[in-house]
């Protein structure tokens, strides 16, 4: 039986966490193979993340430049968005979006602060300022 295109890589050149793939051969039946991400994995991989850096540095330049509060910076480099942020945190929706603005944020008590430091696994300080 002849298998079909499905590369199966056993390098570790092309990666460094092993996945499971299904191989067909010409019969109909199934084979179980371990290998490591193949070189398209990788590029999609890198893009992607390449992405979610693109997106932290413009979160942070929003920050500095005094247009967003520190939850909206530590929320993307938390990969979360409003309403997983919302969830994580326990605070509503609608009062997570509101403090997004610097202004609303600078008000915020210690008890809400402290939440959106649980959230993001970081001291109050640490929410106070962006790296």
């Amino acid at each position: 039986m002849e298998e079909s295109q499905n590369p199966v890589y056993k390098n570790k050149d092309y990666g460094k966490y092993r996945e499971m793939l299904y191989s067909s051969y010409t019969g109909g039946k199934f084979e179980k193979a371990v290998g490591f991400h193949g070189e398209a994995d990788r590029v999609i991989l890198e893009q992607a993340w390449d992405l979610f850096k693109e997106r932290i540095e413009d979160a942070r330049q929003r920050v500095l430049a005094g247009k967003a509060s520190p939850v909206v910076f530590y929320m993307e480099k938390n990969l979360l968005d409003p309403l997983g942020l919302s969830m994580v945190a326990g605070i509503s929706l609608l009062r997570v979006k509101w403090h997004f603005r610097p202004n609303a944020f600078k008000r915020l008590s210690n008890n809400t602060l402290g939440k959106y430091a649980k959230a993001f696994n970081i001291s109050i300080e640490q929410l106070k300022k962006v790296e």
